[in-house]
């Protein structure tokens, strides 16, 4: 298992405590098949980014997924890392475990810039090159216990363009990529993502579904990128009940590649 080494600062300059954070999930950023020039016509094209077009103000959609505590040991999660393409002020993580309600997990987002090895940038639908890419630190306090789900979501400002109706897409494009073809580990990749409409600030018991960018937007699956920082324990016969009640059955959306 990876360990990512976080340190801690004091306000006076001088160093704190020293934490250790296993890699729990890795499906970080692609390194392969980048862009366009992945197969002809970008056919072999691993990243993309998606956002949901439809948007009746002051509700909106929003993309998420799903990662999954395969161990036997229970899960401390204390960091969520996700990326962005374009434009992106401020980001906010709604989560909760699979079968749950679900709430704002983190407001506590570092935004920083990224790019893929090598310093290449994402390229558009356009076929421009530049477009901005940011990693997404959210810092975290979950307990995931052995087997279960976990579904998150990707909420925030700074996306200034408009849908076919004229309507503003507010919230960033997230990052994902077809696990096949991105030459990286794509732990639980499983070719469907999931969307919930957030009404009146929040996302309503029911209003979840999953869906997958095969012939809905792309000419491949895709899942959202995403790196799960924390500890394991043993798992102490914790218990955590889930919220009964089937997901609503919600219409088809339009969405769309990043351009």
């Amino acid at each position: 298992m990876k360990t990512k080494i976080i340190l801690s600062l004091a306000a006076v300059g001088l160093m704190g405590n020293m934490a250790f954070a296993d890699l729990l999930v890795d499906r970080g950023l692609p390194t392969a098949n980048l862009n366009n020039a992945a197969g002809p016509a970008g056919a072999d094209r691993s990243n993309v980014s998606w956002a949901f077009t439809e948007y009746t103000s002051p509700d909106y959609w929003v993309v998420g997924d799903t990662f999954k505590n395969n161990s036997s040991q229970t899960w401390n999660i204390n960091q969520i890392t996700l990326w962005t393409v374009g434009q992106t002020d401020t980001a906010i993580l709604r989560g909760g475990i699979d079968g749950s309600s679900i709430g704002i997990v983190s407001t506590a987002a570092s935004i920083s810039d990224a790019t893929y090895a090598g310093g290449i940038t994402y390229q558009g639908s356009s076929g421009e090159f530049g477009s901005t890419m940011h990693q997404i630190d959210f810092t975290v306090n979950i307990l995931l216990g052995a087997g279960q789900t976990y579904d998150f979501f990707l909420d925030g400002t700074g996306n200034s363009e408009l849908d076919f109706q004229g309507n503003p897409i507010v919230v960033p494009y997230v990052h994902a990529s077809n696990a096949a073809l991105s030459g990286s580990p794509q732990d639980g990749a499983d070719g469907t993502m999931l969307f919930a409409e957030v009404i009146d600030g929040s996302i309503p018991d029911g209003y979840v579904g999953s869906w997958t960018s095969l012939g809905d937007g792309w000419d491949k699956a895709s899942d959202v990128n995403v790196d799960v920082y924390g500890s394991s324990v043993p798992d102490g016969g914790m218990t955590i009940t889930l919220l009964g009640g089937a997901l609503m059955s919600l219409a088809a959306l339009r969405r769309k590649l990043f351009c």
